[in-house]
């Protein structure tokens, strides 16, 4: 790492330690991500890991012990995070990696409880030593080293997250690094991993590190969202293997859809939406049947999926209409009540939905709009299938599962656009950081050390979207829009139409491009709900408030459709006529 490659910087050591201060450390710290509850360990690696410091609290105590080792250091090799809420480690140059790994595994099992959020970042310039000073062969070597990264993404599944950063002159150089992230996310469990490679360039290092600390709010607000009150929730125990030829085939005792105005499940004779077109004679006589796959397909905080099917006998041989899926709790506690459950799923994706079909209307009275080029947003109908089941897990033999459309992700890929914690395509935006200028929002005196932050304003969201520089004012155009930018647009369009109540995040699923109109298919969305009153988590655990809303303004760049909506500029009052067309089946007051 003392390499003097890095235009800037004085080698990679000084570069990898600039950017863990100031893209890792103080960006958390001035956006309010991360605290002293946060504690940070440092190791550096060669043929032996050394600690260099063992559970340093989160704060500009630690930012200046980072900036510190970064001068003293000559060629640091090991870097380390360990969090009581949130753990990372990471580590940089040429050395033994089997030893720094354990390590690591060791500094992440420090009073690790259930709810801790988990990550390890191996940051590396060079290839492992480890056959040349063990005497192993080199494939055999990167096999133990594997296997090591493996059994801990096992140990630690669900909490933690494994990033692998490559930061030298060639890709070809950290094969290794890409095996090791593979092996994490083929481990059993629910473990995350990514490589990045960052060439010699100091800025793409700072943005594999905005993006670790983005993965690590991520993991600790789901963590966080199976707990409710003082009571942590169980998760179930799920088959997860990749057999994909067992099929549960239950009868379908009711089919359900939600009554938004009244927030009630009620009978519906028709076919779930999620099956597709129908004939008149499959209308007629609906199948009796669903099939549900044994082995999940997915598995996220609060929901687990599995594929799906109507069949018109009890037999997975008779499957008909279109594929779906079937989501359904992945906590005990919640098993036996459907209504709380999938009443929230259903209700967000309603009111994302309408709010959609005003997104699509604005945007086709624009001038230049092309009905046939331009994509449309939907989001997925959803309803709710009873079916019976006779195992003993489900109370009173009934089993409640929601159920929609199986996306086409083998000619769609999926793909996440933003998240509900600021996060765009599938990382937080990097913006280079001030730091005079965000030390002096903080009133901090640099000379004496001494911080002090203000109490903030909750009711006051950083609405600072439609600040752009001279450059970039101006009209935006379809031409110059990507797919995302209109995805990141119709966020921001549901905070301005709403007046601020109601933002729409989250947004995944697939772009389908082939078709005319090109059509986002979108699943799964969290909605930020804005309360004078205190209200919290309106729309469910995702729904982070007024802090969601500003975590998205903190990473988004109004898009050429956000220019060419004049988002910005809209007039209020046609904003608060519409709304209330909408708002009749959100639940919302506007004193609240």
């Amino acid at each position: 790492m003392a390499t003097h490659d890095i235009n800037l910087h004085r080698d990679r050591s000084t570069a990898a330690y600039s950017n863990l201060a100031l893209e890792f450390c103080a960006e958390q710290l001035f956006a309010g991500s991360s605290n002293n509850k946060d504690v940070v360990s440092l190791v550096e690696f060669r043929h032996k890991p050394k600690v260099v410091f063992k559970r340093e609290p989160m704060s500009w105590v630690l930012y200046n012990k980072i900036i510190d080792r970064r001068d003293r250091a000559q060629a640091p090799t090991f870097l380390g995070r360990q969090a009581a809420k949130s753990e990372l480690l990471l580590g940089c140059h040429e050395g033994n990696y089997l030893p720094a790994l354990e390590a690591a595994e060791k500094l992440l099992s420090i009073d690790a409880h259930d709810t801790c959020a988990l990550q390890l970042v191996f940051l590396s310039d060079g290839e492992p030593s480890d056959a040349r000073s063990g005497g192993l062969a080199p494939l055999f070597a990167r096999k133990l080293i594997c296997e090591r990264v493996a059994a801990i993404a096992t140990k630690f599944s669900g909490r933690l997250n494994i990033a692998t950063v490559g930061f030298g002159d060639s890709a070809d150089a950290f094969d290794v690094l890409k095996a090791m992230a593979t092996s994490a996310t083929d481990a059993p469990g629910d473990t995350s991993a990514q490589f990045f490679y960052c060439a010699k360039l100091s800025h793409l290092l700072g943005n594999a590190f905005t993006s670790v600390a983005s993965s690590l709010t991520e993991t600790r607000t789901s963590l966080l969202s199976v707990v409710d009150g003082s009571s942590s929730r169980t998760k179930r125990e799920v088959n997860d293997g990749r057999d994909g030829s067992k099929w549960d085939v239950h009868r379908i005792t009711r089919h359900l859809h939600l009554n938004v105005d009244t927030r009630e499940f009620v009978r519906d004779n028709s076919l779930p939406p999620g099956a597709g077109l129908a004939t008149e004679a499959q209308r007629r006589n609906a199948p009796p049947y669903l099939a549900i796959q044994s082995n999940i397909l997915g598995q996220g905080a609060e929901r687990i999926a599995f594929r799906c099917n109507l069949s018109v006998l009890e037999s997975s041989d008779c499957f008909t209409l279109g594929a779906m899926v079937a989501k359904e709790t992945n906590t005990v506690e919640l098993m036996d009540d459907y209504v709380l459950f999938h009443e929230e799923f259903c209700y967000t994706q309603s009111i994302a939905e309408d709010l959609a079909k005003e997104f699509n209307s604005r945007l086709s009275a624009l001038p230049g709009y092309d009905a046939n080029t331009i994509p449309r947003l939907t989001f997925l109908p959803c309803s709710v299938l009873e079916v019976k089941d006779d195992s003993g897990e489900y109370p009173n033999g009934k089993r409640y599962v929601l159920v929609e459309k199986m996306l086409n992700t083998d000619k769609y890929p999926w793909h996440k656009w933003n998240s509900n914690a600021g996060a765009v395509d599938g990382r937080v935006a990097h913006v280079p950081m001030d730091v005079k200028r965000e030390l002096a929002k903080l009133n901090v005196n640099i000379g004496n050390i001494a911080i002090v932050e203000g109490d903030s304003d909750e009711e006051e969201s950083s609405d600072e979207e439609c600040v752009m520089p001279a450059s970039d004012h101006g009209v935006g155009s379809f031409r110059d829009a990507s797919p995302s930018d209109y995805v990141q647009a119709f966020t921001h369009f549901t905070y301005k139409f709403t007046n601020r109540k109601l933002m729409v995040c989250d947004l995944q699923g697939c772009f389908v491009d082939d078709s005319k109109p090109p059509v986002f298919e979108l699943t799964d969305p969290a909605i930020h709900y804005a309360s004078r009153s205190g209200r919290k988590k309106v729309f469910g655990r995702t729904d982070l408030g007024r802090q969601g809303m500003n975590r998205f303004f903190e990473t988004h760049k109004c898009t050429p459709i956000c220019k060419l909506m004049q988002i910005g500029k809209m007039n209020r009052n046609r904003r608060q006529r519409n709304w209330g067309r909408v708002k009749k089946s959100t639940n919302v007051n506007e004193n609240d």
